[in-house]
Order: structure tokens, then sequence, then C-alpha cells
């Protein structure tokens, strides 16, 4: 597939206006390693690997410059808010959404949480769409039937217990491991009582919540329940069924169904995040995957940071959805 002069010239537009709002907001642009000597533990997500001469260690291409972002700030004592357009690597296959290739606009914003985040990237996609003359945001790249939606749409917040309810016919929190795996039994998915309880939550937001996010208007997922926290910090919500719950200060933005990123308020306590870490490895061995560093400087930094703020847009989805492009490599030159 052979992208045409004109998206190419929408793509430019579209990054100058980028980084024209960041420039604006006081942002400094920064430009990490892609090669770097650890990568991220998520278990569901497979870095390629390689060697450098000298090095008896392996390299990885990186998935996010999380990593280094927060490492690179905790040095200059959190001074400025800083983004990138980094080309990332995910070994994982191709498909309309997919490829193993691609850029991500990632930002941090030191003194402020998710909330903050989210109209932050509301404003960014309403700029960017706006240079670009965008109307209405439109991609079949997630549902054959996908409907446009008007840039001036509200965008609605919905949090993860409430989409369970509303899609699925339950909430998740407070939930113990068997109540959670019949619930999902009950919703219709097929599932497993020897799966963990990310296993569970994951198969019910893919097939009874995912599909109906972002249809009719853009719509920010928000309040994960806390082990599916990631690299979020957390906070109580209360008693649920006799438990004390926490909710994860995480949120993912779906336009025509599709995910465009991934934020948080970013989590700071580096035990906190060793144990995750581990956990992530251990988790990532379950599945036949190898277990993968852990990065000591990242938890050298965290303590520095602060409160943050912190979020990661995938640019070729944004671009697919004010170009009306059905599939990732329309807008991405694939030589």
């Amino acid at each position: 597939m052979v992208v045409s002069i004109w998206t190419l010239r929408q793509g430019n537009r579209a990054m100058q206006a980028a980084r024209a709002f960041f420039d604006g907001r006081g942002y400094l642009e920064v430009r990490t390693r892609s090669l770097r000597g650890t990568t991220a533990t998520d278990a569901y997500i497979e870095s390629f690997q390689t060697s450098c001469v000298g090095f008896p260690d392996p390299f990885y291409l990186q998935v996010s410059p999380e990593y280094a972002h927060k490492i690179f700030l905790a040095s200059i004592h959190c001074e400025v808010p800083i983004y990138e357009v980094a080309r990332v690597f995910r070994n994982e296959p191709s498909g309309r959404l997919h490829s193993p290739e691609f850029s991500l606009i990632e930002w941090y914003h030191p003194g402020v949480g998710y909330r903050e985040m989210m109209d932050e990237t509301e404003a960014l996609v309403r700029s960017v769409s706006a240079e670009l003359g965008v109307r209405q945001w439109h991609s079949t790249a997630r549902f054959d039937d996908a409907l446009p939606i008007d840039v001036d749409s509200e965008f609605e917040r919905l949090s993860v217990s409430e989409a369970f309810e509303r899609y699925a016919g339950f909430s998740p929190l407070g939930l113990s491991h068997d109540a959670l795996y019949e619930a999902a039994r009950a919703s219709g998915c097929r599932v497993r009582s020897d799966w963990s309880d990310n296993d569970l939550l994951s198969c019910v937001l893919v097939e009874c919540v995912e599909p109906h996010l972002g249809r009719e208007r853009p719509t920010f997922l928000v309040d994960y329940p806390a082990s599916m926290a990631s690299l979020a910090e957390v906070r109580p919500v209360g008693m649920v069924h006799g438990r004390e719950c926490f909710v994860a200060e995480r949120f993912e933005l779906y336009i025509c169904g599709i995910e465009l990123c991934n934020g948080y308020t970013e989590l700071n306590r580096a035990e906190e995040l060793r144990r995750r870490m581990q956990e992530d490895n251990a988790e990532r061995v379950r599945l036949g995957f190898e277990a993968v560093p852990l990065d000591e400087a990242l938890l050298c930094a965290l303590p520095q940071l602060g409160r943050l703020g912190g979020n990661a847009l995938g640019w070729e989805r944004l671009l697919m959805l004010c170009l009306g492009a059905g599939h990732i490599d329309e807008v991405m030159i694939q030589v």
C-alpha cells in the first residue's frame, strides 16, 4: 500500500500543529535513546532484543520512551514539562491498527494528575483536528460499521466500574476471584477458573466493553481496578462487598472504537513499582516469555519525581481518525 502525497502533507501539518500545541504550553521537546539495556516488564508487550559489540548483556528497542523520560525528569529536578515524538517498537503481529514500528507522542507534566492530563489530551486532539479542518473523526479500522463522530462532541468520562455495569452487567470492584469468574461467565465470556483476575478482567473488557466505547462520542475510560494499574498511582474508594477497594488513576481514550492513548497519574513509589515489575516478570514466565531486567535507574529516579501526569498517544491512530483511514498502512510509509 502506497501512502499518497496528500496524506503525507496532512501528516506534516498535523505534526506541526502538535508541536505548536506543546511549545505553546511551555513543554520542552526531547529525544531519548531507542536502544537501551532495559525495557518494559509488561507481560503482554514483547520487545525486540538485540546485541551490541563490546556489551555482554542484551539491548532492547524501546516500546515507549517512558522510563527514559522519568529518569531525565529526575535529573533536571522536574523543572519543565517534556514531550517526545518517539519511534517505538513492539514485537507483535501487524493489523489494521498495529505495526511493529510506529510513533508515539509521549508527554509528562510535573505537578498534575490524570484528570488534568485528560483535559490536555482532549485539547491536543481538538487542536490537531482543527489544523486539518476536520469536522468528523472517522475510521473503520476497529468496526466496519463505525459512524463518523463530530469533532465538537462532548468527551465522555466513564469509569471501568460503570462501563462493566453498563455493558457486562456487573462491577468488578470488591469481587473475589471466584465471584469474578462467575460474573465473567454470566456476561457471555469464555473464561477459565484458573485464569488470573487480570486475565478475566481483560477478557470482559475486550469482549463486552470495548465494542461499545467511543462509538457515539469520544470516551475516556478511567479508574481501572488496582490490579490493572500498570505504572499508575492508586487511591482508595471505600469498602465494596466487605473489601477495601482501590482504583488506578489511569485513563484510555476511545474514538470510533479506536484506543488512542494510555495515561496516568504516575506512580512515584519505588518499592511499589519494584513489586509490580517482579509480578510482571512472574507473569511473563507463566506465559512462556523471558523475564526482563529491572530498570534500577528508573527505580532510583521515582522518588524525585513528585506528582506527575503522563500520557502516550498513538500518532498514526490519530491521523487515521482525522483522515478517515481504515488501515494504519494508509498513513505510514512502508519501505
